[in-house]
C-alpha cells in the first residue's frame, strides 16, 4: 500500500513539475493553424455546433490570416484543419459552462480567452503523453531509465517546443500513438485477454482521426499481427475501431470539403531523397539538428540486447515500422518542413517510437563508450527545445528576408539558420511584462499593457 503511494506521489509530482515547465514560458506558441483547434470546443460549448459560426464573421474581417484556417460552406464556418482532435479535448473545457455570462462576451474576447485556454489544455496534454509515455517505459526497461527518458522526452523533444505549446494536431496525436503502442506491447507479453487488441484499435482509431498522417501506424499493426500469428477476429478487433472512427471523419470532410482527405494534399511530392534529407539533416528542419538524440536508437538493435529485444519484439517491430513509414510520408509532403514552426514539427509522433527504441538499447546505451556521448546529447536537445520556448518567433526566421514557405531553399542556408537568428532574437520577454502589469493593476493593467506592447492575442 504504501510503495503504491508513493508510486503515485511521484506520479503527481512528476505531472506537476511538466506543467509548470511548460507554462513557465506564460504565452503558447501558437499558430493560426491551432486557431480553429482552440475555438471548437467553445462553440461544442457554448453553441452545441461543431462550426465557428459565433468566430467565423470575426475571424474572417479582424485576423489577416483568417481565410487560410477557416473555410465558409453554405454559410457555415468549419476549420480547414482536422476537428476529431479538440473534439476529444472538449470535456477539459465543461468549466466554460460554469462561467456566468460567458456566453455574451463578443468573439474577440472569447477568442483571446481560447488562446489561454488552448496552452492550458496543451500543457495538460503534453504533461499526460509524458506520464503515459513513462507507463510503457517502465515496462520495457529499468525503472531508473524509464524515468530518465521521460524526461529527455519531455525536454528534449518536440514534446516541449510543440505539443506543450499550442493546439496543434500532434498535441493530441502523441497521446494515441502511446496508448496504441502500450497495448501492442501486451501482445508481445501473451495477454490471453482481447481487450489489448480492441485497446489497441481505439488508439489507432483516434490517432488517424486526429491526422491522416498517422495511417502509417495501420500497416505496422497489420504487420505484427501478421507476424504473431493473430486470428482473423484480432485483425477485426484492431481494425473495426479504426473503420468506425474513419467514418464519420470521411462524411464530415465529403461534406464540407468535397474531398475524402479533407484539406490535406491527395498528391505526394516526387522528390523522395530531397524531403528526406530535409527532413533529417537540414539546419532548418532536421531532426538530426534539432533532436540529435534519437540517433542512438539505433542501439535497440544492437546485439547487446537481444533477449529484450525478442521479449518486446511486437512492440519493436510496430514501433519501427511506424517511424520508418510515417519519416517516409513527411519526406513526400509538399510541405515537408510544416510552414511557420519550430524544427521538425511534422516528425513530432515520431518522437515516441524513437523513445521506445532507446529504452531497448538502453543497457548499450549507458555502456561506458557511449553515456557520456548521450549525456552530452541529450543537454543540447533541451536547450534546441528551450530556444523553441523561450525565444521564437524572435528573429522572425521563418517570414525574413523572405517566408520560407515561398523560397525552401531558405532552408539549407548554415548560416543563417532559424537556430542562431532565434537565439540572437533574445527572451520572448513581453508576457513577463504583461503578468507583472496584471499583478499590479489588474487584468485592466494588462489590456493595456498588451495593447503598448502591439501584440495581437489572435
Amino acid at each position: 500500500m504504501c510503495n503504491g503511494s508513493s508510486r503515485a506521489g511521484r506520479y503527481v509530482i512528476l505531472f506537476a513539475l511538466l506543467s509548470a515547465v511548460y507554462h513557465s514560458n506564460l504565452r503558447p506558441v501558437a499558430s493560426g493553424d491551432s486557431l480553429p483547434a482552440s475555438l471548437i470546443p467553445f462553440s461544442v460549448i457554448l453553441d452545441k455546433s461543431i462550426s465557428l459560426d459565433r468566430f467565423g464573421p470575426y475571424i474572417t474581417e479582424h485576423v489577416w490570416y483568417g481565410s487560410k484556417v477557416i473555410l465558409n460552406k453554405r454559410g457555415h464556418w468549419y476549420s480547414r484543419y482536422p476537428i476529431a482532435g479538440p473534439l476529444l479535448a472538449t470535456p477539459l473545457y465543461l468549466p466554460l459552462a460554469f462561467i456566468p455570462g460567458i456566453d455574451k462576451q463578443p468573439p474577440g474576447t472569447l477568442i483571446s480567452i481560447a488562446r489561454v485556454g488552448e496552452k492550458i489544455a496543451a500543457v495538460f496534454l503534453a504533461s499526460a503523453a509524458a506520464m503515459a509515455l513513462l507507463l510503457l517505459l517502465r515496462r520495457v526497461t529499468s525503472d531508473w531509465a524509464a524515468w530518465m527518458l521521460t524526461l529527455l522526452f519531455a525536454f528534449g523533444t518536440a514534446n516541449w517546443s510543440t505539443s506543450s505549446q499550442a493546439l496543434w494536431p500532434h498535441t493530441f496525436g502523441q497521446l494515441a500513438i502511446i496508448g496504441c503502442l502500450c497495448a501492442v506491447d501486451r501482445w508481445s507479453a501473451g495477454d490471453p485477454r482481447v481487450s489489448p487488441y480492441w485497446i489497441a484499435g481505439a488508439f489507432a482509431a483516434c490517432a488517424v482521426a486526429i491526422r491522416p498522417t498517422n495511417v502509417t501506424l495501420l500497416p505496422a499493426l497489420a504487420l505484427a499481427l501478421f507476424l504473431r500469428p493473430a486470428r482473423p477476429m484480432y485483425y477485426v478487433r484492431v481494425f473495426v475501431p479504426v473503420i468506425l472512427a474513419t467514418a464519420p471523419v470521411l462524411v464530415y470532410n465529403l461534406a464540407v470539403f468535397r474531398s475524402a482527405s479533407g484539406q490535406y494534399p491527395v498528391k505526394l511530392g516526387e522528390h523522395l531523397w530531397d524531403g528526406l534529407l530535409g527532413v533529417l539533416i537540414s539546419p532548418g528542419r532536421g531532426l538530426l539538428v534539432y533532436t540529435p538524440i534519437v540517433i542512438f536508437a539505433l542501439a535497440a538493435f544492437a546485439p547487446h540486447v537481444r533477449a529484450l529485444r525478442e521479449q518486446h519484439w511486437l512492440l519493436v517491430i510496430v514501433a519501427t515500422m511506424f517511424l520508418v513509414s510515417h519519416i517516409v510520408l513527411i519526406s513526400l509532403w509538399p510541405f515537408w518542413w510544416g510552414g511557420y514552426c519550430w524544427g521538425p514539427r511534422l516528425l513530432t509522433e515520431a518522437v515516441v517510437p524513437f523513445m521506445i527504441l532507446l529504452a531497448v538499447g538502453w543497457q548499450v546505451i549507458a555502456s561506458n563508450g557511449w553515456k557520456w556521448a548521450f549525456a552530452g546529447t541529450a543537454l543540447y536537445c533541451c536547450f534546441v527545445q528551450a530556444l523553441g520556448v523561450y525565444c521564437y518567433p524572435k528573429g522572425r526566421w521563418d517570414s525574413l528576408p523572405v517566408s520560407v514557405n515561398d523560397d525552401p531553399s531558405r532552408l539549407w542556408d548554415w548560416a543563417d539558420n532559424p537556430l542562431v537568428r532565434t537565439a540572437q532574437g533574445g527572451v520572448v520577454w513581453e508576457p513577463y511584462a504583461i503578468v507583472a502589469a496584471a499583478a499590479k493593476g489588474g487584468l485592466p493593467a494588462a489590456a493595456k499593457k498588451l495593447k503598448e506592447l502591439e501584440i495581437n492575442p489572435f
